[in-house]
């Protein structure tokens, strides 16, 4: 199979030689890494230029001239030019393990549908100290909630571990208002398609100051009580899951099942609390566990 891998980039110079190396060491070889820098203003451009020299048929590099406003933006550039079979989406600053991409593969063999792959991951610092061994633990995340209902209210793919296939690929429209692409297309994959999970860590993701985001201590209460006081935030990530059920209906012909789920969802902004209630009811739009339950009904 035909593997691209696409990095999105903006001020990473601190870490991304780290990446590019990790790419470069894999154990399957018919991969091509597509660079795209958003207007960096550090030494990236300089970096991943010396690669793209030294590795010409393997990196290819583009720079955007103005920045896209997000890494969103970025990705779903890149996704639209690519032809590969197989698509893999990797940040600037993290670090894979050899076999990541070979792994990664097996998952799609035989699979003619949208698929979605994604794995666990390994948490780094800024001197590549292992802080967790397994996200996926740490989160509390419950992989087998994969359903298009789940995901309006839970994201459970993490995009640096992510890869997708050329049916899958096909079909991805960019959306307008949602502002991370793993979440959208992790919902476009279950609505049309699968998601498989690796129930193995094939990065090390590294936690930074600069992360735009990440991985959150679940059993620190500090985190937790904090996450219960910021109601601002709170609202605003069960507010994007309406918009996604908007944005879904807009953007795609859906399967039948789903359109009156939509339709609710996605009207959810306008409805008192009783009416909230029986929506996620009436079509198990849960989160998982007691206190994340117990957050989504006290502020939506």
């Amino acid at each position: 199979m035909k593997v691209d891998i696409l990095m999105a980039t903006y001020n990473g110079e601190k870490y991304i030689g780290k990446q590019i190396e990790s790419i470069i060491e894999q154990t399957y070889k018919d991969w091509t890494l597509y660079i795209r820098d958003d207007a960096s203003n550090d030494n990236t451009m300089i970096i991943v230029r010396q690669y793209a020299g030294n590795y010409p048929g393997k990196i290819k590099f583009i720079v955007n001239s103005e920045n896209s406003g997000s890494p969103k933006a970025n990705f779903f550039k890149l996704i639209k030019n690519s032809k590969a079979d197989v698509i893999f989406t990797c940040d600037q600053d993290d670090i894979w393990e050899k076999d990541k991409i070979e792994l990664t593969l097996k998952a799609f063999e035989g699979e003619s549908k949208p698929l979605l792959v994604h794995t666990d991951l390994k948490i780094i610092d800024e001197k590549d100290s292992i802080l967790c061994e397994s996200m996926v633990k740490s989160q509390h995340i419950d992989i087998t909630r994969t359903g298009l209902n789940k995901l309006l209210v839970q994201n459970i793919v993490t995009g640096c571990t992510m890869a997708f296939n050329r049916e899958l690929a096909d079909i991805l429209i960019e959306p307008e208002l949602i502002p991370v692409h793993d979440w959208w297309i992790a919902a476009v994959a279950s609505a049309f398609g699968n998601i498989r999970y690796i129930d193995k860590s094939t990065i090390r993701y590294r936690k930074h100051m600069n992360n735009a985001c990440g991985p959150q201590n679940m059993n620190n209460p500090h985190y937790v009580v904090s996450r219960a006081r910021d109601k601002c935030k709170a609202k605003k990530m069960l507010g994007l899951g309406y918009v996604m059920a908007a944005e879904l209906l807009e953007k795609y012909k859906m399967p039948y099942k789903y359109n009156r789920m939509l339709k609710d969802y996605s009207a959810m902004a306008q409805k008192n609390k009783l009416q909230k209630f029986a929506v996620i009811f009436k079509y198990g739009i849960w989160k998982s566990g007691i206190l994340r339950k117990a957050g989504q009904l006290w502020f939506m």
